[in-house]
């Protein structure tokens, strides 16, 4: 399992973990490429800041595409 797929699966359990809390828990030091690997395989990944500053990650849900039949 890759550090990206771990992400993901952690963000999916732990919406909103910070960067620090998620090299904690999972030892990955680079948080922000692994991010930006996931997004780039199609998740959509979201940071936001808290109120004491604080950026926080959390996975938005895609909703399916409608496929048109001709």
């Amino acid at each position: 399992m890759t550090q990206t797929d771990r992400l993901i699966a952690w963000l999916h359990a732990n919406p909103d973990a910070s960067s620090l809390e998620i090299t904690l828990a999972l030892r990955i030091v680079n948080v922000t490429g692994r991010v930006s690997d996931a997004r780039a395989a199609g998740h959509v990944v979201v940071c936001e800041r808290d109120s004491k500053g604080v950026q926080r990650y959390h996975l938005v849900q895609q909703p399916e595409q409608l496929v048109v039949g001709w």
